[in-house]
């Protein structure tokens, strides 16, 4: 009976990951296909069209991908030794694989209950926090970076901005800060936690792995925004670098403020560059092209890496403390 029954959980464990790689592979395929501003044929004709296939440019931009995949796993290598002491090599394996979970998951929820399952069960709650706080330390780089480059734009060019959208503009960002003030003045609990709570989860946590957590997520800002940069500069963008950048940094933090699939990251983040990179007389074309391009570099590949780790999962190697 109990043969029987570990034959059944094996082969529930293998559809489960089948179906999982599956869904990964073809949200990333339709992402990339069904793009109703932009066919695939013409995204291939204008990244011919600007050689972004050269030698020179793949291997710059496969570099940006890969500085980025490095300083995430490093992030949560740093984070998890709050746990257990843990190898690049392991974090690697735990960051991929809980991507690829994440990538059809509403706000990446699969990725919390994908790196559980590298721990035992007394971890987890440990792993969901640690996880959050990864999460919200890039969320921190992000705003930061983010509002400054606002702030720039607003001062440096004469937008036509009406005062109702920047009044929205501005309350959804300052949305979070004013949510957390409130729930922590009056000790409103979200499914059972409190602020406090969260804030003393926070300060258990060493003081070294959160700043080193902070530097790694600013890092990975850094990067994948310059990546952004980089394609317009092969797109021959003729615009100062601080105007560039800043509006490169505007779009990732207003795309961070709605929570959606990583399906449409691409789709929101696209919204937003057409319309701050409109500001810079950008043709919407190329800043479409781009989006989809760092889309495909940083969130379609490293789906498709995960995929194998999914696959080669087992639980009685990997479940432990």
């Amino acid at each position: 009976m109990r043969i029987t029954s570990h034959k059944a959980n094996q082969f529930f464990s293998l559809v489960l990951k089948i179906l999982v790689v599956s869904a990964a592979v073809y949200f990333i395929w339709y992402k990339i296909t069904s793009d109703e501003h932009m066919d695939l044929q013409q995204f291939l004709n204008i990244l011919t069209q600007y050689r972004v296939f050269s030698l020179t440019n793949i291997v710059l931009l496969i570099a940006f991908t890969v500085l980025n995949w490095y300083f995430e796993i490093l992030k949560w290598q740093n984070l998890s030794s709050y746990v257990r002491e843990n190898s690049f090599r392991r974090a690697t394996r735990e960051s991929l694989s809980s991507f690829t979970a994440a990538i059809f998951t509403p706000s990446r929820i699969g990725e919390y209950g994908a790196k559980c399952l590298y721990y035992s069960r007394s971890a987890w709650r440990k792993i969901i926090f640690l996880n959050f706080l990864g999460n919200m330390g890039q969320l921190f780089a992000t705003y930061f970076f983010g509002i400054a480059g606002l702030l720039f734009l607003i001062t440096s060019l004469d937008l036509p901005l009406p005062l109702v959208n920047g009044l929205i503009v501005g309350g959804l960002l300052f949305a979070p800060f004013l949510i957390y003030w409130i729930m922590k003045r009056f000790k409103i609990r979200l499914k059972g936690y409190s602020i406090q709570r969260l804030e003393d989860s926070f300060n258990n946590v060493p003081e070294k792995i959160r700043w080193k957590t902070l530097l790694f997520a600013c890092l990975r800002f850094l990067i994948f925004t310059h990546q952004f940069y980089f394609l317009l500069l092969i797109f021959q963008v003729d615009v100062s670098y601080a105007l560039l950048i800043s509006a490169v940094f505007s779009t990732y933090v207003l795309a961070s403020i709605i929570p959606t699939l990583i399906i449409f990251d691409a789709l929101i983040k696209g919204g937003f560059a057409v319309w701050i990179f409109g500001f810079l007389d950008v043709p919407q074309i190329v800043v479409l092209s781009i989006v989809l391009t760092v889309w495909i570099l940083n969130f379609g590949i490293p789906g498709l890496a995960g995929s194998y780790f999914v696959l080669k999962y087992k639980k009685s190697r990997h479940a432990t403390t």
